[in-house]
């Protein structure tokens, strides 16, 4: 016999997400402080609602954005003009040196 299972989220939970019209990790943080919930379970739920959610995009410490050292690649090949597969192992080079290339190509 298996015992009916009560809801994660009560109607009264799901209202105090229904009052916000957008969703980041801020948000998430002041409305899990609301409902008594952990800010990654009210990412969840705001997702599993079909609500859209604005990922926070990662930064170095110099604060920065992060990118693949492959876009970095497929950047220095269009200034050079030239196919993408004949950089194939300029990849593993340092980030330092693919940008310093990238920015001294005219």
């Amino acid at each position: 016999m298996k015992l009916p299972t009560q809801p994660n989220y009560t109607p009264a939970m799901l209202a105090v997400i229904g009052e916000y019209d957008r969703f980041d990790k801020a948000v998430a943080i002041e409305i899990a402080g609301r409902i008594n919930k952990s800010p990654r379970s009210v990412i969840a739920k705001v997702k599993s609602m079909g609500l859209d959610y604005a990922v926070q995009r990662p930064v170095r410490k110099d604060g920065s954005a992060v990118s693949r050292k492959a876009d970095t690649v497929a950047a220095i090949a269009k200034a050079l003009d030239m196919d993408l597969n004949d950089l194939d192992g300029l990849a593993k080079a340092p980030r330092s040196a693919l940008i310093a290339l990238l920015r001294e190509i005219p």
